[in-house]
């Protein structure tokens, strides 16, 4: 895509995308309008708290080659192991863990609706970036990709995102 002077590829309109839809459910600048049980404030604050580590930990793995833009950079190498043993995308997982906690907190609909719209960015982006691995890796990401599912462990992605 082209706006005027700038150029914006599908990976960079994904990754803006994603940065909206964050600082909705995030940075919402309203107060909430309903209470929330303790135990729904507790069971958040910890699925935060596993998303933390959980990111953390997927990043770690990464290493160097860890970007926010889906295309894989020269001379990467296809990571199967730590949190990548588990889910493809443990990053994305663990941004939607989270800010899913974070909607339910800011107990408001606009942080909701920008979880949503998160979850369909982070799905077309996670699909682009497949698509990326495979032209890079090819049999080798099939062989991943056919044992790992996608966002959820221990789901088949097939069966839930059709891939």
């Amino acid at each position: 895509m082209a706006y005027g002077w700038v150029r914006v590829d599908r990976g960079t309109g994904l990754v803006l995308a994603q940065v909206v839809c964050l600082a909705v459910v995030w940075l919402w600048p309203a107060p909430a309008l309903w209470d929330l049980p303790p135990w729904v404030v507790v069971a958040c604050r910890t699925a935060i708290g596993a998303a933390l580590v959980l990111g953390l930990w997927g990043a770690g793995v990464l290493g160097r080659y860890l970007r926010i833009h889906p295309r894989p950079p020269q001379r990467a190498e296809l990571r199967t192991d730590g949190a990548f043993r588990f889910v493809r995308h443990p990053i994305y997982a663990a941004v939607l863990l989270g800010s899913a906690a974070e909607a339910v907190l800011a107990a408001r609909p606009e942080p909701v609706i920008g979880l949503v719209a998160l979850v369909l960015v982070l799905h077309v982006k996670a699909g682009y970036e497949e698509e990326l691995l495979r032209d890079t890796f090819g049999a080798a990401y099939d062989s991943y990709a056919s044992r790992v599912p996608r966002l959820v462990p221990w789901v088949a992605s097939r069966r839930v995102f059709g891939r």
